[in-house]
């Protein structure tokens, strides 16, 4: 092994010392991916799924109910297994975007998460390894604590329970911010096509539920506004599956994650990690403003920001 790498080392310098002006033989982009699983740095890819936030009921109640808003902007449905339309009974709400989606969770939600927290998901995607309940994520860094903890998530489909995805997860005891990263199973999409899936996309999940004549296309960036566990865990776990760091300035880290960039703030003047904004991707162009409850929401041209600070305002910030 170790005379191959030498050899392909030694081929990289022979082209970089061709001249400057021989532009047939000069490289036009070289494969890093596959440089570094050849270097034996194969490390788990990396892609952005959903996020959710946990709101107050006038908050819920303003986005289920605002019939301009959710007519223009988004798909809304109330999720697994049949993607019903929302309803007076329904206690989470999925906003679909093609390849993301954003879950907003009433106060009531079916899963007891207390009003202000929120989660972050990521696919993983090992290479050339289909899924299996054994996949494990490849790390740049070995690591007994970041994303050594393991669950097997499986949804009631209506033909039984099927194993839906592998989630991988750092210790995080009494965190308001969650993050996760999972590897999917494609025989799950198989319950809703009727055919077989050798792999699983992000997009076909949403496929059935995804409409291109609304404006919302995807997210881009979540700001977050997090303790120093938190600030520390999760621009390790970025670290770790080898993430590349865009900016720093201060506390304040800008890190590039799969598909989208994570804006992460440290703060000792809060008592709970929470996400703060999100920019998303529209469709078409739009310029209009909505409050929902408390949060704002300001399109500007194909972006679109949801301001979620007031969320926060009375129950995470010390005195």
């Amino acid at each position: 092994m170790k005379s191959y790498v030498v050899y392909f080392v030694f081929i990289l310098m022979i082209i970089g010392c061709k001249k400057n002006n021989d532009k047939t033989d000069f490289p036009i982009t070289i494969d890093y991916e596959e440089f570094d699983i050849y270097m034996g740095h194969d490390v788990s890819k990396l892609a952005f799924n959903h996020l959710y936030v946990v709101v107050d009921s006038l908050t819920y109640a303003t986005i289920t109910d605002n019939n301009r808003w959710n007519k223009t902007y988004a798909s809304l449905d109330s999720g697994l297994p049949s993607f019903s339309p929302v309803d007076s009974n329904s206690t989470s709400t999925y906003i679909r975007g093609h390849k993301h989606y954003i879950e907003i969770l009433g106060p009531n939600n079916t899963y007891n998460e207390p009003v202000g927290k929120s989660g972050i998901g990521f696919e993983l995607i090992n290479h050339d390894e289909h899924f299996h309940l054994g996949i494990k994520p490849k790390l740049k860094k070995d690591s007994i604590t970041f994303l050594s903890l393991e669950n097997t998530v499986k949804m009631n489909l209506s033909s039984g329970k099927k194993t839906w995805f592998k989630a991988y997860y750092s210790p995080s005891k009494g965190t308001a911010l969650h993050t996760w990263y999972g590897f999917y199973n494609p025989s799950f999409l198989d319950e809703f096509y009727n055919t077989p899936h050798q792999a699983y996309l992000r997009e076909q999940f949403l496929k059935q539920v995804y409409n291109d004549n609304m404006l919302f296309n995807g997210v881009q960036t979540i700001t977050m506004l997090c303790t120093a566990n938190d600030f520390e865990r999760i621009g390790q776990e970025m670290r770790h599956l080898g993430q590349k760091l865009q900016d720093r300035k201060g506390d304040t880290l800008v890190i590039s994650s799969g598909d989208i960039n994570l804006k992460i703030a440290h703060s000792d003047s809060i008592e709970y990690s929470h996400i703060t904004h999100i920019k998303c991707r529209l469709n078409d162009s739009n310029y209009s403003e909505s409050q929902l409850g408390r949060i704002h929401i300001k399109n500007d041209g194909k972006s679109s920001v949801w301001n979620l600070s007031d969320l926060y305002q009375n129950n995470v910030t010390k005195n």
